[in-house]
């Protein structure tokens, strides 16, 4: 069955515009985990990605074309030289941003998640910073990655990498930054199939934030969250970034279904539920058996996601690597940005996480007050907690006002957008 475009629709929530591409194919996991937006069955094994080269390099031979390869191989080298960060003593780092004037202070933490059933389970969340990002002092990219399935891990490793260097080798980073979000973001899926890893049940989530003087570009692939503060009189809004990729969302539902999945929670696959009707609410209502992507004629994947990075197997009834990006004009009313795995927001909204994050001025201490918080929840309602990963990036010194664009929200198919 074939994937058809998504409707376009306008959506006054978002200040700036989201662009999101329609199907690909893709697929995940096996066995129950008590909640989840997470895959059915992620296993978390966690061992060196395998790596590569990746020559995609584009635009028109010539000068031109020889000083785009290299800078982006300066940018390239760069990031193998910063790619483990370690933060100073004071436990957060501070980096000017030359077009705007003003300065990102950050800090990260990211935490094992405990498993009573496998105690030595290793981490599959991972993340990036480099700052800067390739050679100008104004480009600055913050990323994470939520592995899932048996080689989860690896997949994390493998596609924070790679989707840094193809994002600094494509023509277009510097003119075009959606187009370069978009082909990095695909470029690093293909590769990754092609790769001796096995990504046919195993895969990840990719949250990115580049900023471009005093331009965010997001790119979202999964359930991974990106949010930003605003202060709107007395208050601090919390203002999402982007939107959670899951079978809870109507428009995802449809164009997975057009790819021929079936979606159905686990009661209902299991012949507990009348497999008819619908039985789940939204996302907040979640009773522990989220909607999950099925073959026509089987029992698998079981994705609680309708787009990740790997995942051969779902790619087959739609689960895509298409990222939706969103642009964001920073202002002086924006003090800091999030991102994080799904770890944070199992249990704590947007705005709770942005309501704790003002009482602290260091981001260190905000981070583990997040992550500590995020924990115990997760061991409150469960007997176990997921992997948990925060960057957190203050906004210092901005004064200049921007103008909005106005909210735009709209899917393309992806035949339609290159």
């Amino acid at each position: 069955m074939g994937c058809s475009p998504s409707k376009c629709c306008f959506c006054s929530h978002f200040k700036g515009c989201l662009r999101s591409h329609g199907c690909f194919n893709q697929t995940p996991d096996s066995r129950r985990e008590s909640r989840g937006k997470s895959s059915w069955g992620r296993a978390k094994i966690d061992s060196s990605a395998s790596d590569g080269s990746s020559d995609d390099l584009e635009g028109d031979d010539g000068f031109g074309q020889m000083n785009i390869t290299r800078e982006s191989n300066v940018g390239i080298n760069r990031l193998s030289r910063v790619s483990s960060q370690f933060l100073p003593p004071e436990g957060s780092r501070k980096v000017r941003v030359p077009l705007g004037n003003y300065d990102l202070r950050y800090s990260y933490l990211s935490q094992r998640g405990y498993y009573p059933e496998s105690l030595d389970k290793p981490n599959q969340d991972s993340f990036c910073i480099h700052t800067p990002f390739g050679t100008s002092p104004d480009d600055h990219f913050f990323g994470v990655f939520d592995g899932h399935g048996e080689y989860g891990a690896q997949c994390s490793q493998f596609v924070k990498r790679r989707l840094c260097e193809n994002l600094l080798r494509d023509s277009r980073f510097r003119t075009d930054a959606v187009q370069a979000l978009h082909s990095a973001f695909l470029a690093t899926n293909s590769q990754l199939h092609a790769d001796s890893l096995d990504d046919s049940m195993s895969g990840t989530t990719a949250i990115t934030i580049l900023v471009r003087g005093k331009t965010l570009y997001i790119a979202n692939t999964g359930d991974s969250r990106a949010l930003i503060a605003e202060k709107r009189g007395e208050y601090i809004i919390a203002v999402d970034l982007s939107i959670d990729q899951t079978p809870y969302r109507t428009d995802e539902v449809e164009r997975v279904k057009e790819c021929g999945a079936r979606v159905l929670t686990l009661d209902q696959i299991e012949g507990l539920k009348n497999p008819d009707v619908q039985c789940w609410g939204n996302e907040e209502s979640d009773d522990g058996d989220p909607p999950r992507l099925w073959v026509e004629n089987g029992m698998y994947p079981g994705t609680a996601f309708t787009r990740s990075i790997g995942d051969s197997v779902a790619e087959s009834i739609g689960v895509v690597a298409n990222p939706e990006i969103f642009i964001l004009e920073l202002s002086a009313s924006h003090p800091f940005f999030v991102i994080a795995s799904d770890g944070v927001f199992e249990f704590l909204s947007s705005q709770t996480v942005v309501d704790m994050i003002a009482k602290y001025k260091d981001p260190r201490d905000a981070c583990a007050a997040i992550v500590a918080e995020s924990y115990r929840l997760w061991l409150q309602y469960e007997t176990r907690t997921d992997d948990i990963t925060i960057i957190l990036v203050h906004i210092n010194g901005l004064t200049d006002v921007w103008i909005y664009h106005y909210s735009f929200l709209c899917s393309f198919h992806s035949s339609y957008f290159i």
